[in-house]
């Protein structure tokens, strides 16, 4: 076991070059260095592959379409890719005798399910021959590290259809934006109330959730409040506590955005209705994952649908859903098992989206960590931690034991941890919770279930 606290001054030192030159700049040079980022994700996200399918949504929207056969096209030509440019799925077709192009989207059923431990495990025969260099962190409500790889194109895709999402709900690229990120944009060292950084290339305000405690609240919500934004998105968790905050001191915000986006989090009805008489505006959800699940969105009816030129989602009897992503050409995904799970009716919708409507989506938690300040770090920022390994450690739990007292258990992969790999988590376990907390470290050869069956992410036993 080893204990962080005793080990600050050493993780600080062997802080990354460019955190450390973004961290000890001015307020205004990081709003300067967020926006020259954003200039650099608009370039990569904002190309051709963008348009032409951002333009194919608009053209087919309300026209009648055959989403089976569309898919099976789809199918057929992202699985002849797979057998073209990856070693493991041109290993695995040829073992299965399987003869492509499949003539019905029942012919899926043949390729067995990928798993987490396997797609971990190979994901170096998995990943295919092309450029693809946009790395896609995973760590989710489980703890489990995974990093797949996308094309530029692959990235454009998917912001087409997020873009297309929120255009039918009356926001377009370009409007302004507020943000609630895990990201560490504020500095330790800094004492102006600033816990927001914009990015002038997307016209977006960043709020770092890791800010976010009952003394800090009041000033984000004036912040918000002056950058009257058209529209919110992001982790859920901050406005729920900042929409609870408005309610017990009796603020009063005058913005009107057209509508909020919540992502990576679960809400419960009465959480989504506090946001939106806080917020006055509309609540649509989403469902994506890093890995590249194709994406599920809410129509404007309530209801939520597959985006099904992106891929199949199939829902196994238990719920457990596999996802064939057809925009991964850089790491594949065929069936994989992504560890949530959904329920599908089969019903129709009246909006004009003639994806598959998704009845419910589970899987996507809201534990936290409580720190001495009545901060809570939630799970969207702890999972952010193993997204940074680079799939060395297999699963990580937090256990609150007390207020102050934080045991952090992982699992790593004895090929491929390293010892800089704890240095890493050492870093940022203290970025994340802080030095007044004390937190130990330790090694273990697997992670408990509960009686649930699940594994969790964090764990309270205060």
């Amino acid at each position: 076991m080893k204990e962080v606290s005793s080990r600050c001054s050493k993780g600080r030192a062997q802080m990354g070059i460019k955190e450390q030159v973004y961290l000890y700049s001015p307020v205004f040079m990081q709003n300067l260095l967020t926006t020259l980022y954003g200039y650099r994700l608009q370039r990569e996200r904002y190309g051709p592959a963008y348009q032409r399918r951002f333009q194919e949504l608009a053209d087919k929207l309300e026209k009648p379409i055959d989403v089976e056969l569309d898919q099976l096209t789809r199918l057929n030509t992202f699985l002849l890719f797979c057998q073209q440019h990856s070693a493991y799925y041109n290993t695995l077709f040829k073992d299965l005798n399987l003869q492509l192009p499949f003539q019905t989207l029942t012919e899926l059923r043949q390729i067995p399910s990928l798993e987490k431990e396997t797609l971990r495990q190979q994901i170096e025969s998995i990943r295919t021959d092309l450029d693809a260099p946009i790395l896609g962190k995973t760590g989710g409500t489980t703890g489990k590290s995974i990093q797949v790889r996308y094309t530029k194109e692959d990235m454009q895709v998917r912001m087409a259809h997020l873009d297309f999402f929120k255009a039918t709900h009356g926001v377009k690229k370009g409007m302004r934006r507020i943000s609630f990120t895990a990201q560490a944009l504020v500095s330790e060292r800094q004492q102006k109330p600033v816990y927001w950084r914009m990015n002038h290339a997307l016209n977006q305000m960043l709020f770092t959730v890791k800010k976010l405690s009952p003394e800090t609240m009041t000033a984000y919500l004036q912040a918000i409040d002056r950058f009257d934004p058209e529209s919110i998105d992001g982790l859920p968790s901050a406005m729920i506590e900042l929409a609870y905050h408005a309610k017990r001191i009796g603020m009063e915000l005058q913005c009107r955005p057209r509508a909020i986006f919540p992502t990576a989090e679960m809400m419960t009805s009465t959480e989504r209705k506090l946001i939106e008489d806080v917020f006055h505006a509309p609540v649509f959800d989403q469902y994506a994952s890093s890995e590249g699940a194709p994406i599920v969105s809410e129509c404007r009816f309530g209801n939520k649908h597959l985006h099904y030129e992106m891929g199949i989602i199939e829902i196994e009897p238990d719920g457990q859903i596999l996802v064939t992503s057809f925009d991964t050409h850089g790491t594949p995904l065929v069936r994989y098992r992504v560890g949530d799970r959904m329920t599908s009716s089969g019903k129709t919708c009246s909006c004009g989206h003639a994806g598959p409507v998704i009845d419910s989506i589970d899987g996507r938690g809201r534990g936290y960590i409580v720190k001495q300040n009545g901060q809570k770090v939630f799970e969207g920022q702890l999972s952010s931690l193993v997204k940074a390994l680079p799939n060395s450690v297999e699963r990580v739990q937090y256990i609150q034991n007390s207020e102050r007292d934080i045991t952090f258990l992982y699992i790593p992969d004895r090929t491929r941890f390293l010892s800089e790999h704890e240095e890493q988590l050492y870093r940022f376990l203290k970025t994340l919770l802080g030095a007044e907390m004390n937190v130990s470290l330790r090694a273990v050869d697997n992670i408990p279930r509960e009686v649930s069956g699940k594994t969790l992410l964090v764990k309270q036993l205060m």
